[in-house]
C-alpha cells in the first residue's frame, strides 16, 4: 500500500506544480483533472483445487455491514496530445463464505474472510481526435496490485499477501452527449505480467456543474484470474461509484461569437470606354493607373487597383509565427502599399483559427496572428495609422472542413482585404 500511495501522491504533486504555469485554456494546452470517488464495491471470487472450490460473494446489499473502506482517485494530466494517467483504488472488505463440497472441509462450513485491495494503474499515451468534439486516449502502462487476505475456518487462521504487477493497455474515449453531459468510459487489459488474465471496465458519465467542477458517476469492474499450477483463483471487485472532479484550467461553456455583419459590396459598374490609353481595360487611364495589370473585368478603385484583392497567410498549429512563404507574400504587398500614390488605400487584417480548443483562447490566438502580420508590414515601412484595422475572429468563419487536418490547416490563416473602394471604375 505504501508504494502506491507514494506514487499517487507524486503524480498529484507533479500535476499541481505543472498546472501553476499553465496560461492557455484549451485542449491542446496544459490540462489537469483530479477526481476522488466513493466506490460502492462488492467482491465475488472462487478458489478451486483438486475438484473442491470456495466461493466468496459480497453483494451490494451487504455493503454497509461489511465494507470497511472503499475509495477511488483519478488524475489525468494532458499537454497538447500527450496524456499521463493515474488511477488509485483501495478496498477493504470483510466477507462470509462457505464451501460447496466436502473435499477440503465439510460442506457448508462457514469461513470468515477479510480482503484488503490496493491497486494503482499508471499510464502514458496519446490523444486522438475521432469525430466532432470526441476524442480517444490510447495508453500503455502498469497495474500494480497489493492484496492481503485473512481467512478463519475451523479455528485455523491463514494470512496471505500478494504483490502483482501487470502491463496494461488502456482506451479512454470521451464522447460529447450534450452541452453539459459527456460519456467517458475506460477499458484496460493486461497483456503481460503476474496475472493470467486481468481487465477493468469503467463506464462513466460526467455532468459539468460549473467551469471547474463536474459530477462523475458510473460502474467499475476489476477482474483477476490466476492459475500458476496451484489453486486456480478468480476474483472480481465491482460496484457503482460517485465523485466530484476538479478541472484546471476551468472549462467555460462554449460560446460562439456571432459573426459581424458582412459589408455590402459596392455595385459593379461596367467600365466606361476610356478616352485615353487604358491597357488593362479597367476604365482607369494608364497615366493614373497604379495597378496597370489588373485582370479584365475586375472591380477596381480610383487608382485602378483590384478592390477584391485578398492575401492569405497560413500558420502552424497553435502558432502566430509567420513562415518564410508568408513573409515573401507580405514583402510584395509592402512594396505596393509604400507607393505614395496609394496612401488612400485602407483595409482589414483579419485573423482566424481552426476549431480545436476553447473559443476564447482561439479568439486571442487569431488576434495575435493578425497582429503579427500587421507588425511585419509596419516593419517593412508601411504606414499604418488608421489605414488598416486589425481584427481577430477566432474559429467563427471557417473556409474549409474542420473535421480534416487539411481543412483545419486552411482555417489557420490571416486575410488582408481592401475596404476603401467606393463606386467601381
Amino acid at each position: 500500500m505504501k508504494l502506491h500511495t507514494i506514487a499517487a501522491s507524486l503524480m498529484v504533486a507533479v500535476c499541481l506544480s505543472a498546472s501553476v504555469y499553465a496560461d492557455e485554456t484549451r485542449t491542446e494546452g496544459l490540462n489537469l483533472e483530479l477526481t476522488p470517488y466513493f466506490w460502492a464495491a462488492g467482491i465475488e471470487g472462487k478458489v478451486s483445487a483438486q475438484g473442491a472450490s470456495v466461493h466468496f460473494d459480497q453483494d451490494f446489499s451487504d455493503l454497509i455491514k461489511n465494507t470497511d473502506a472503499a475509495f477511488m482517485g483519478l488524475g489525468v494530466l494532458s499537454y497538447n496530445r500527450f496524456v499521463l494517467y493515474a488511477d488509485y483504488d483501495y478496498l477493504r472488505l470483510t466477507n462470509d463464505a462457505e464451501t460447496r463440497n466436502g473435499l477440503l472441509v465439510p460442506p457448508g462450513t462457514k469461513i470468515d474472510g477479510e480482503v484488503d485491495l490496493d491497486v494503482g494503474t499508471y499510464g502514458a499515451g496519446y490523444r486522438f481526435d475521432t469525430f466532432g468534439d470526441n476524442t480517444i486516449d490510447v495508453l500503455v502502462g502498469a497495474q500494480l496490485t497489493d492484496t492481503e487476505t485473512e481467512i478463519h475456518v475451523l479455528g485455523l487462521h491463514r494470512n496471505e499477501k500478494n504483490n502483482i504487477t501487470d502491463t496494461v493497455v488502456m482506451l479512454r474515449p470521451s464522447l460529447q452527449i450534450s452541452e453539459r453531459w459527456r460519456f467517458n468510459p475506460t477499458l484496460s487489459y493486461g497483456v503481460s505480467g503476474d496475472s493470467d488474465t486481468t481487465y477493468s471496465m469503467m463506464p462513466q458519465f460526467q455532468y459539468q456543474i460549473s467551469d471547474s467542477f463536474a459530477t462523475r458517476f458510473g460502474y467499475k469492474r476489476l477482474y483477476y484470474e490466476f492459475d500458476d499450477g496451484g489453486p486456480k483463483t478468480e476474483i472480481t471487485f465491482a460496484g457503482f461509484f460517485l465523485g466530484v472532479g476538479w478541472t484546471f484550467p476551468p472549462r467555460p461553456e462554449k460560446v460562439v461569437a456571432a459573426p459581424p455583419p458582412a459589408p455590402k459590396p459596392a455595385p459593379v459598374v461596367a467600365a466606361a470606354p476610356a478616352k485615353c490609353p487604358d491597357g488593362d481595360k479597367d476604365g482607369v487611364c494608364d497615366a493614373a493607373d497604379q495597378c496597370p495589370t489588373t485582370p479584365a473585368g475586375a472591380r477596381v478603385g480610383p487608382a485602378g487597383c483590384d478592390c477584391d484583392f485578398v492575401l492569405r497567410t497560413h500558420f502552424a498549429f497553435d502558432s502566430a509565427e509567420l513562415t518564410a512563404e508568408d513573409k515573401t507574400q507580405l514583402d510584395q504587398l509592402a512594396t505596393v502599399l509604400k507607393n505614395p500614390k496609394l496612401n488612400f488605400v485602407t483595409g482589414e487584417v483579419d485573423g482566424y483559427t481552426d476549431n480545436v480548443g476553447k473559443p476564447e483562447y482561439n479568439l486571442g490566438l487569431s488576434k495575435r496572428r493578425a497582429q503579427a502580420v500587421a507588425d511585419y508590414l509596419r516593419a517593412q515601412g508601411v504606414a499604418f495609422g488608421e489605414r488598416f484595422v486589425v481584427e481577430g475572429f477566432g474559429e467563427t468563419k471557417p473556409i474549409a472542413d474542420n473535421k480534416t487536418e487539411e481543412g483545419r490547416a486552411q482555417n489557420r490563416r490571416v486575410s488582408i482585404h481592401r475596404t476603401d473602394c467606393g463606386p467601381a471604375h
